[in-house]
């Protein structure tokens, strides 16, 4: 099936391999199990086409989390479509999603998959949630973006978190100073142990520099602030 579909490719058969992976598809669908269905959504990606995408965006709303984060990973592979692709994942974020941090998460990592910069106020956003996956997916989706907007975003919120890592058991609180809804400081301080090397991790990639701490990043870009550019 797959040799097929990459001859007809090549031949320029875009629409019959579509059409071909769309029966493929169809087929895959009526699997009772999710696995199977995410499975189906996955392989159907390999053919970016108009036709293939409008399969797909259904299923971003209409299934089981793991069949929705599927179809939000499946349209990673869309960069071709990217006018189609980034508004659908954009929307989906909302409505049953909104409360489903695989979903979410999976949306994340595929807008930082296409890379495009107009994403990066709501992946911003995002970097800045409660939950620690989603968290975590948003700053993996500004370092594959990879914009120098981000660097002082990203050096911030690390600074944030860094309070609460730096709390001892006895002494008063920060406050809340990355927005968190609800939650005592030691919910927040585990937040911040999982999430602060994601930080890191996105910093080193968007910057290729090999700071540890908030400070010695503030340091660095203090300097480097009016003349960094991206390599």
């Amino acid at each position: 099936m797959l040799s097929t579909l990459l001859l007809a490719a090549a031949l320029g058969g875009d629409d019959a391999a579509a059409a071909e992976a769309l029966d493929r598809f169809k087929e895959g669908m009526k699997s009772p199990s999710a696995a199977s269905r995410a499975t189906a959504l996955g392989d159907l990606a390999r053919v970016p086409h108009e036709k293939t995408f409008k399969a797909i965006v259904p299923f971003l709303s209409g299934d089981v989390t793991l069949v929705r984060a599927a179809a939000a990973k499946a349209l990673s592979a869309f960069g071709d479509y990217k006018k189609l692709a980034l508004p659908t994942l954009l929307s989906a974020l909302g409505g049953p999603n909104a409360k489903e941090p695989d979903v979410v998460a999976a949306i994340l990592e595929s807008l930082g998959k296409l890379g495009d910069e107009s994403t990066l106020p709501t992946v911003h956003k995002y970097c800045e949630d409660k939950d620690p996956k989603v968290a975590m997916a948003a700053l993996q989706a500004a370092a594959d973006i990879r914009r120098v907007a981000s660097i002082e975003f990203i050096i911030n919120l690390m600074k944030s978190l860094e309070k609460y890592t730096q709390q001892d058991n006895t002494g008063g609180g920060y406050g809340n100073p990355v927005n968190i809804p609800g939650g005592g400081d030691d919910g927040n301080r585990t937040r911040a142990r999982q999430v602060i090397p994601a930080c890191i991790k996105a910093l080193k990639a968007i910057t290729k520099e090999g700071w540890t701490t908030s400070k010695e990043w503030q340091i660095w870009w203090g300097k480097k602030k009016g003349s960094f550019k991206l390599e």
